[in-house]
């Protein structure tokens, strides 16, 4: 499989800090962007993109994502230990739980990360299978022709409750926020064909651009980076994340 991504994590232009961060095999990504080209056998070498967009606490968002993706490219490297017939779906469900239960003790006991979360959305390329994994409200999305799909399902009040008058920036479900956790896992390996994009962001990039402005900028130029401006040209609230995945 050939995979040629493109990444930017921006801190916007009102927040202080920057509490996205982005992982891309093994970089980590925040305040900055990435361009990297990978060929490999997704037959025997897992490989994963990723966002998380923390939140809470004076220092709290920002060390939530930190951890979360510090721990989930732990879990991809533990993963090449594994047997074959691993269960996957088991497998990083169980890693969501742990890493919620060491967000919450760490929040516990530090008074400027109390309350810290954190979403996470990610892409595993493995046993030559594409899975999408998923907590909170960042997004992934299939580009095919210029058509821009969702593939995750945000764990918004919204989406959730069914009510199309609940807030949308209202989640319900995050790592190491509230006493429980869930996680989607999907093998997206059939919705996704050879010379497809995927997307992954957090939501200062869906909050502030609709679905049809991020197609026309994106056919126009297959750069993350001209999101995040028009975004900014905008004058948008949030910290700004984006991986584009384009899958030869």
């Amino acid at each position: 499989m050939k995979l040629t991504i493109k990444a930017v994590s921006d801190i916007g232009n009102i927040r202080e800090k920057n509490e996205d961060m982005l992982l891309i095999g093994n970089e980590f990504v925040r305040d900055g962007s990435s361009e990297r080209e990978f060929d490999f056998d997704s037959a025997e070498h897992p490989l994963m993109i990723a966002v998380a967009d923390g939140m809470g606490g004076y220092q709290g968002g920002e060390y939530a994502s930190e951890i979360t993706i510090t721990e989930m490219n732990a879990a991809v490297h533990d993963l090449k230990n594994e047997a074959a017939n691993t269960d996957l779906k088991k497998y990083f469900s169980g890693c969501v739980q742990n890493i919620h239960q060491k967000l919450l003790e760490e929040g516990a006991q530090d008074e400027t990360k109390k309350g810290m979360g954190s979403t996470f959305v990610g892409i595993l390329f493995f046993r030559n299978s594409i899975y999408l994994i998923n907590v909170g409200d960042s997004r992934a999305y299939r580009l095919r022709n210029g058509l821009l799909v969702q593939l995750s399902r945000d764990h918004s009040l919204r989406e959730m409750t069914g009510n199309a008058d609940a807030p949308s920036n209202i989640i319900v479900n995050s790592l190491g926020a509230g006493e429980k956790v869930f996680c989607d896992f999907e093998d997206i390996s059939q919705r996704v064909l050879s010379g497809d994009s995927l997307l992954l962001c957090s939501d200062g990039l869906w909050d502030e651009l609709d679905d049809e402005d991020i197609e026309t900028i994106l056919d126009d130029s297959f750069n993350p980076l001209h999101t995040v401006n028009a975004v900014k040209s905008k004058e948008g609230k949030d910290n700004i994340s984006v991986i584009l995945a384009h899958c030869g």
